[in-house]
Parts: C-alpha cells; sequence; structure tokens
C-alpha cells in the first residue's frame, strides 16, 4: 500500500516511516495539513496516518476532507493521539477517523493496524468492483430488455393487424383469409423461436459439468443433427479429433451454432467448408471454427457477441442474433473467452478458450 505520514515533529515522522517501510509499503510523508492534502489528492494513498495538532488543517479537518472526496477507493485514517486523549480520539471517529495510534508512536502497534488496514481497503476495493459490475450489468440488462421487446414487438404486430383484418366486417375472399392465415402463422413460429432461443441463451452458462470429451464425436454428432441443412447448402465439415474436458451439453450447444452461422452466412454460390480443430494450451484449451463465409468486420466483432445483436447486411438471413453470444457464455462458464478473427479463406475465424478444470 502507499502511505501517507502526516506529523509536524520531524522525529515522530522518521519513526513512522521507518515503521511503515519495515513492513512492505511505500511511505510518503508530509509536515502539515495543507501539504498532506495536496499529496492526497495528487496521490490518494491508501492509508493516511495523522496526527492530530499541526499547522494549516488539524487532523479532524484533513480526515473530514478525505471522506468528502472518496468517491470508488477507500482511505483508512489512522490518528496519532496523546496517551489517554479520549475526547481526541471520540472526535477523529466522528471526523471518519477507522483507528488511531497513541503516541510516543509504538513501531509493533503501527504494524498491526497496518494489517487491519489492508484487510479494510482490499474489502471496500473487492466491493466497489462489485458495485460497477452489478452497474454494468444492469445497463446491459436494460439493453437486452430493449432489443427483445423490439424484436417481439414486429411479428405480434404483425399477427395483430391480419388478425383484425379477419375479423373486419365483410368475409375477406378464400385466397385473402389463407394467405393472412399464412402470414399470422410465420409471424407467430418466429416469435416462438425467438422465445426458445431466448430461453435456451438464459439456462447456458450456469453450472459446468466437465468431462473428457472426443471432439471428432460431438461434431459427427451434431453434423447429423443438422444434416438436412448441411446437405440442401452443399456444406462440408471437416473435424480433426481432439481430447478435452468441458460440459458436454453446453459444447454441443455452442458447435451446433457456429455450424448453423458458417452455412447461413456462406457467400452466394459458395458451398460453406468449414473445419473443425483442437489444441492444449497452458492454461486448458482452444477449440477452433473456421469456414469460408462472408466474415465479420474487425469493428463489429466484438457488438456481435452481444445478445441480438444483428449485422443486416445485404442477402443474409433473418436471424435473432443470439447464436455467437451463446457461445461466449459458453466459454465464459468454462472460465475462458470466445475470440472472432479472420479465416485464411477470408471468412470467420472462431476460437472457444476453455480454462483447465
Amino acid at each position: 500500500m502507499t502511505v501517507l505520514v502526516v506529523d509536524d515533529d520531524e522525529g515522530s515522522r522518521l519513526v513512522a516511516k521507518a515503521a511503515v517501510e519495515r513492513s512492505g509499503h511505500e511511505c510518503i510523508v508530509a509536515a502539515d495539513g495543507d501539504s498532506a492534502w495536496r499529496l492526497y489528492q495528487e496521490r490518494r494513498p491508501q492509508v493516511v496516518v495523522s496526527d492530530l495538532m499541526m499547522p494549516g488543517l488539524d487532523g479532524f479537518d484533513l480526515c473530514r476532507a478525505i471522506r468528502a472526496a472518496e468517491t470508488g477507493s477507500y482511505t483508512y485514517v489512522v490518528l496519532l493521539t496523546s496517551h489517554r486523549a479520549q475526547e481526541d480520539v471520540l472526535e477523529g471517529m466522528k471526523a471518519g477517523a477507522d483507528d488511531y495510534v497513541s503516541k510516543p508512536l509504538d513501531p509493533f502497534v503501527l504494524h498491526t493496524r497496518l494489517l487491519a488496514a489492508r484487510r479494510v481497503t482490499t474489502l471496500h476495493g473487492a466491493l466497489a468492483d462489485a458495485l460497477d459490475e452489478a452497474r454494468d450489468s444492469n445497463e446491459r440488462l436494460a439493453e437486452f430488455t430493449g432489443r427483445v421487446s423490439h424484436d417481439l414487438r414486429n411479428p405480434l404486430t404483425s399477427i395483430l393487424g391480419y388478425v383484425e383484418l379477419g375479423a373486419m366486417e365483410g368475409e375477406p375472399a378464400p385466397e385473402e383469409a389463407a394467405e393472412y392465415l399464412h402470414i399470422v402463422g410465420n409471424s407467430a413460429r418466429r416469435m416462438l423461436s425467438m422465445v426458445e432461443e431466448l430461453l435456451a441463451f438464459a439456462t447456458i452458462g450456469g453450472s459446468v459439468s466437465r468431462a473428457q470429451l472426443s471432439l471428432a464425436s460431438l461434431v459427427k454428432d451434431v453434423t447429423d443433427d443438422l444434416s438436412l441443412n448441411l446437405r440442401e447448402a452443399g456444406a462440408v465439415v471437416e473435424c480433426g479429433d481432439f481430447v478435452f474436458e468441458a460440459d458436454e451439453s453446453q459444447m454441443r450447444v455452442a458447435l451446433q451454432n457456429l455450424i448453423q452461422n458458417a452455412v447461413a452466412y456462406r457467400r452466394p454460390d459458395v458451398p460453406a467448408a468449414i473445419r473443425i480443430t483442437g489444441q492444449r494450451t497452458s492454461s486448458g484449451a482452444v477449440v477452433f471454427v473456421e469456414d469460408n463465409g462472408k466474415g465479420i468486420r474487425a469493428a463489429d466483432r466484438r457488438r456481435v457477441m452481444e445478445p441480438l445483436v444483428r449485422l443486416h447486411r445485404d442477402g443474409d438471413p433473418a436471424g435473432t442474433g443470439l447464436g455467437l453470444a451463446t457461445c461466449a457464455r459458453v466459454a465464459a462458464a468454462h472460465g475462458g473467452r470466445l475470440e472472432i478473427s479472420q479465416s485464411p479463406s477470408g471468412g470467420t475465424a472462431i476460437s472457444i478458450h476453455l480454462s483447465a478444470p
């Protein structure tokens, strides 16, 4: 930690500085309250050890100024008081001090106070990080809710509109009624598909049950399930075998999403070619999925891993924008991450990093 020692007595400063440095911390010193306040603003030390009576700001005012200026970080304040000065101790605590040490300073006592200070400031730091993460999570949740509302509103509006047309006075012609029902059916199926994908997205990333998996066997199961779509698209899937540890059901979902994306976003008149491999790393394993499709611009790669984000390029099929977000959650659940880059053929290369169990 960085510790600011404030005392107008040079001998006391030297004793305190030596005790702080012997405890393994960096020590900065000030001879009066005003210079201590300037140093605090410049350096933001984790701990301030301050005398009470000194030129400029006294110890009480310095403590109040520190508390008023704090934002995310927390400063542990120790006051140096005269022996049996109970009134000073009480006033100091009311001003915001955390602890006190009687003069003359005992280096051992200060060492114990610094141990407590480290514990308290570490906990405050962890709490501040958790609050920042919660705020960020709430912002993402609000954005996610807005996207869901928007994407479900469109087909629902279509359904209600054509139902009202069908219920209007005067029966529609049979061909019109059939067209209305067709549109209503398509819109309803699109909503159902989105709801199902949202539910699948919500369940991914919880508890992980790791097992030893064969990548070739896993990919075969997925391609068997997708065989009709792969055959219609003329897609070819190559896979080198690789044994790794991961949650089987979550990895199956991830591979299915990536293979489907490679087929859906292939180049016009170019059959999809998908290559899947694995590699062990010092921190775990990586599963690579490369295709020869349209690729994803570098500027969009981070954004497409967010839920319900779609690129809306010419010729792209309709989608929910949950595929890559789901894959990113699978990687995160395994203590890893998802990376997007360009494949050698100019398509998309996805790397699923999985940490060792």
